[in-house]
């Protein structure tokens, strides 16, 4: 008697032992968060409050010329440019209509209402892709939350700085998955098709949605785009201008590719900002000017080919990408939400690369594949000499990342496609992981 008595008397102290360290364990993860979520306030203050700034000093960069547009779109003048010229305004005719709408405020009310929108979008941002990487969205390892964030602070700042709305787009691709997820196909289409109508790139989601058959995703994603690109601005364009419209921007953005400019961009287009793979293969393969320097042109490339066989390696790149990505994918009865976090993320980094025009604040997307790749650190059960590759794997990538700030020396690397490399590898790390998922096809 006495023995069963003493062994339920130290059963019972294990216990209280456990539940005061799980309690103890609790409480620091809790100073953890609110030590996180005051430091990121701070930073979104910093970066709101420094955007707004700019108004007051006269330097309002992109916020400027994009109200400019939204008030010509008001006048009934020209959105883009033609003959010999280059676009003021680069995106489709509906992102117009949209800053049109943004412009009936004022500048600084339209500076003070993107500020607000990106402020939430960077909050949804990293709720949706931790959710979309653990199926849950608090309580999560507080790295998973402060890594990938940290690392896109640069992007995040840059975006504030310009007014630029990939931010917004991100959240609604982040959305879009979900939705995929939830098996919310004709809700996912609108989404990508909004993004696509604001900035063009998103659209590569199609191909996507089409190898994985997702077809009413495919249909409503194409049907939304023509509502947003033709009917959308027809009360504020006409049909025949916002036709003209149209034309004159998919012959300009979309059709407009030669020696001297990617688009309409003719000096950042090959320039050290841009790190698409093929502003990256023309720095590297052939004399252009990776520092838009008219007086001092500095160049970087191992090699002079010919612009058309030039085209074809980045065909060729391109093509053995995606085939590397489409066998990395797991059969679709082995799917699971693991393996999908891990093959969104995959098409995000091939979305930011195969964009002609990939500048630097593009790269604010990397949030969620830098999320992915932290968890599979955190949780993926390894043996040592394993996670220590996995772990030298990431610490390279955010290295290769860094090399887009604005240090003495870095440029260099800059120019040679730091941020295009990064993607890469940590597109074929990400892949690697899911070929380890996978598991022979049940017969």
């Amino acid at each position: 008697m006495l023995k069963i008595y003493s062994c339920h008397v130290y059963s019972w102290k294990e216990t209280k032992r456990r539940n005061d360290e799980m309690d103890l364990k609790a409480k620091q993860q809790n100073r953890t968060y609110k030590f996180l979520i005051i430091i990121f306030a701070v930073i979104m203050l910093m970066f709101s409050v420094s955007s707004v700034y700019s108004y007051f000093r006269d330097s309002t960069k992109d916020y400027g010329k994009l109200y400019q547009t939204g008030r010509t779109v008001l006048s009934g003048g020209d959105i883009y440019v033609t003959g010999d010229q280059t676009f003021q305004f680069i995106y489709p005719p509906t992102a117009a209509i949209f800053y049109a709408l943004l412009s009936t405020f004022g500048l600084l009310p339209m500076i003070v209402i993107l500020v607000f929108a990106n402020s939430a979008a960077w909050i949804a941002s990293v709720f949706l892709s931790v959710y979309l990487t653990t199926g849950k969205v608090l309580r999560q390892h507080p790295l998973l939350y402060l890594v990938p964030t940290a690392c896109c602070i640069p992007y995040v700042w840059d975006i504030f700085q310009l007014g630029q709305i990939n931010l917004l787009l991100f959240v609604c691709m982040l959305v879009a998955f979900v939705c995929l997820q939830r098996k919310r196909e004709w809700y996912a289409g609108v989404l990508i098709a909004l993004a696509a109508s604001l900035k063009a790139f998103p659209v590569l989601t199609l191909v996507y949605l089409l190898y994985r058959r997702r077809w009413k995703a495919v249909l409503s994603t194409v049907v939304l785009l023509f509502f947003f690109l033709v009917l959308l601005p027809i009360p504020f364009r006409g049909v025949q201008r916002n036709l003209q419209d149209i034309k004159t921007w998919t012959q300009g953005m979309v059709f407009h590719y030669d020696t001297n400019s990617i688009a309409q961009r003719p000096s950042r287009g090959y320039s050290l900002k841009n790190q698409s793979l093929v502003a990256v293969a023309n720095r590297l393969l052939r004399p252009v000017d990776a520092y838009r320097s008219h007086e001092n042109p500095i160049y970087v490339n191992f090699a002079d080919i010919e612009f058309k066989y030039l085209n074809a390696i980045i065909l060729a790149a391109a093509l053995g990408l995606c085939l590397f990505y489409v066998t990395s994918m797991p059969h679709y009865t082995q799917r699971t939400m693991g393996s999908d976090s891990i093959e969104y993320a995959m098409m995000l980094i091939l979305i930011l690369i195969f964009t002609p025009l990939s500048f630097t604040y593009f790269y604010v997307w990397l949030l969620y594949p830098l999320m992915v790749a932290v968890n599979i650190l955190l949780t993926r059960p390894y043996l040592f000499r394993t996670w220590k590759m996995t772990l030298v794997w990431f610490v390279i990538c955010v290295l290769l990342l860094s090399f887009m700030l604005p240090v003495p020396g870095f440029d260099q690397l800059a120019a040679r496609g730091s941020t295009f490399w990064a993607c890469v590898l940590l597109l074929f790390g990400l892949g690697w992981k899911q070929r380890q998922l996978k598991a022979p096809i049940a017969q």
